[in-house]
């Protein structure tokens, strides 16, 4: 579904899901998380502009964030951080990556880019697990690599809502994680029983989808073995449809951009079989 610039909803009480255009005709999406005149912001979008209307509009709502929660280091999810004055809980690794990254794909305050925005790193950092409140509620931090190493997912456990970044997309994106270990998080999503899973991109689903995101990466795994055992090339392979690996009537409901996220899972997966695994 191709999500028009800047939208938002509140899909459970206090949680708004707030999206921003992207280049993967996809959107993007933050949320605000807010009880009374408290608020945790998860994630900040894409666009600068984006991210500025999304900070003014929280404040319009007479907040100033409790927190920001960085799902992961990419900066479509991060590149408003600075507009923040508020504690950035990340994974402990995420730094790391912003730092490597974001000269490359963002730039100076001056690029155009960056919109006037510059590098902001977050600076209360977990390892596998921490658990917040806000205003009595439990809002437990949760890692889950595979999109990506720091991946972190946002889980509300009375109320059973699971803010999953990009572990958890229309289709699962490996290109710079761990097949493997975005099989682990996905499974450990799904002991957690989430009634609602509020996706990095695109709309909300349930937990009931995980299994088919499951699948989709096996499949891919168990093509790319057997192509390796047949000595096929990595480039006949890199041509595996999606069609082959996922149901049609999903294909059919993903936007562009995911046919260039299948093609950085196949690339990605193919060099997994390169080791014992």
């Amino acid at each position: 579904m191709v999500r028009e610039p800047y939208d938002e909803e509140e899909v459970a009480e206090g949680v708004w899901q707030i999206s921003g255009s992207h280049d993967w005709d996809a959107g993007v999406n933050a949320v605000a998380l807010v009880s009374g005149t408290h608020a945790f912001v998860v994630d900040n979008l894409y666009r600068p502009g984006d991210a500025r209307r999304l900070f003014k509009r929280i404040q319009s709502w007479g907040i100033e964030p409790d927190a920001l929660v960085n799902t992961h280091w990419h900066t479509d999810h991060t590149i408003g951080n600075c507009l923040f004055d508020c504690p950035i809980w990340a994974h402990v690794t995420g730094p790391k990556y912003l730092k490597r990254y974001w000269p490359k794909w963002v730039g100076g305050p001056r690029d155009r880019r960056a919109g006037g925005l510059r590098l902001k790193l977050p600076d209360h950092l977990f390892d596998r697990r921490v658990s917040l409140d806000l205003e009595g509620a439990e809002v437990q931090l949760i890692h889950v690599p595979g999109h990506t190493p720091d991946s972190i997912g946002v889980f509300l456990p009375d109320r059973r809502i699971f803010i999953a970044g990009d572990t958890v997309m229309d289709l699962p994106f490996v290109l710079f994680g761990d097949s493997l270990e975005e099989i682990r998080s996905l499974r450990r999503i799904q002991r957690l029983r989430p009634r609602m899973i509020l996706q990095g991109h695109g709309r909300p689903c349930s937990g009931t989808r995980l299994a088919g995101d499951i699948r989709y990466l096996q499949r891919v795994r168990e093509e790319a073995r057997e192509a390796r055992r047949a000595g096929l090339s990595k480039e006949k392979f890199l041509e595996t449809p999606l069609e082959r690996v996922l149901p049609s009537r999903r294909c059919r409901a993903l936007a562009k951009g995911y046919s260039e996220a299948h093609h950085g899972n196949l690339w990605k997966i193919w060099n997994e079989m390169s080791s014992a695994r």
